[in-house]
């Protein structure tokens, strides 16, 4: 909404720029016609910007306003003069070819980018699937956890385009890393040893150095050699804490965690949903930003139950549950470690 506004304001204030400077030029022969032509001129300039803004649709309001502003200025400057007049009428019709021809080649153009677009979301996802082949507890992790921190980043009120794009991306790359990891550590059923743990901690940056310097993924390696840094600074691999951690991973974090506890895996059962809010809770100022915890702590059973179910999870309750999970804590409750040992920052 506020892009729309935006283009919409420097459309307008086109117009007005160029109307003001094609009515102040004086017309008529003398040595400022120049600028008066060439002001004339620049009444092409918000009809391309309302054609790629817009479409075509805003290149007919466009082209209506240049036309009208023209007209006026036949009326008033070149009464009398049917030569000069034709000509002025013939730049109106000059206006409404380009309207209509930049609009459809915009349009082609935003179409070509948008199948792009679509077939660079579908490799990335491709490319963290290759990974479930191997782990196959974690069907549809990926995707899932990507959904989860979208999420939580819009009950943060954080709606930027690129910042979401940059953290799906991340979110679906994050255990790319674990491409590198021997299926005898990935895979085992039982607690790591102290040397399979450290080479299962590699994997952030193994994934961070699989993604390289890709131009389109920079903003997503940030997440993928964070996502297992700890709010308080006690995480790998670097030891970031706070706001050094990259906002993208402190979001991610919440819900990487969150799916950890409530889907099987080989190291433990799936635990409920309010088992699972309480130790985010717990975990809140400690292993998560606590903006990040408490939008998770915000956002009801039934958003998380629609968002799992549609890859194939089902959240369970407690038995006795109708009630909610903690909600926001205080900074008291910070020096609780909710995933640790052989869940989460073993295993990644």
């Amino acid at each position: 909404m506020g892009t729309c506004a935006r283009e919409l304001r420097i459309v307008v204030g086109t117009i007005v720029i160029v109307a003001t400077i094609h009515a102040l030029a004086p017309a008529g022969p003398h040595s400022w016609h120049w600028l008066h032509t060439f002001s004339a001129k620049l009444y092409y300039l918000p009809i391309l910007l309302s054609a790629r803004s817009f479409g075509l649709r805003g290149a007919i309001v466009s082209a209506l306003a240049v036309s009208g502003l023209t007209l006026f200025h036949v009326v008033r400057d070149w009464a009398g003069l049917p030569m000069v007049q034709a000509e002025e009428v013939a730049e109106i019709a000059t206006f409404w070819l380009v309207a209509l021809v930049s609009a459809a080649l915009f349009r082609r153009e935003r179409e070509a980018h948008e199948a792009t677009r679509l077939a660079h979301e579908e490799t990335l996802a491709a490319l963290a699937g290759s990974l479930e082949l191997r782990e196959r507890y974690t069907a549809g992790h990926s995707r899932r956890v990507r959904d989860y921190a979208l999420l939580v980043a819009d009950e943060m009120g954080l709606r930027d385009p690129a910042f979401l794009a940059s953290l799906a991306q991340g979110a679906l790359l994050h255990d790319v890393g674990k491409i590198g990891i021997p299926d005898r550590i990935l895979l085992k059923p039982g607690p790591l040893g102290e040397e399979e743990r450290n080479a299962m901690r590699r994997h952030p940056e193994l994934g961070a150095s699989l993604i390289g310097d890709i131009a389109s993924l920079r903003a997503a390696r940030e997440l993928i050699l964070a996502h297992h840094e700890r709010y308080d600074g006690a995480g790998y691999p670097n030891g970031l804490a706070g706001a050094a951690i990259p906002l993208a991973a402190r979001v991610f974090t919440v819900a990487d965690a969150f799916d950890a506890l409530t889907t099987d895996r080989p190291y433990h059962d799936a635990l409920s949903w309010e088992d699972a809010a309480s130790k985010v809770a717990d975990g809140r100022g400690s292993q998560f930003d606590p903006d990040a915890a408490d939008a998770f702590l915000r956002i009801p059973f039934k958003t998380w139950a629609n968002v799992a179910a549609a890859t194939g999870v089902t959240l369970r309750r407690c038995v006795s549950s109708g009630s909610h999970p903690p909600g926001p804590i205080g900074a008291s409750d910070g020096a609780a470690e909710p995933i640790h040992g052989s869940t989460r920052e073993e295993r990644g």
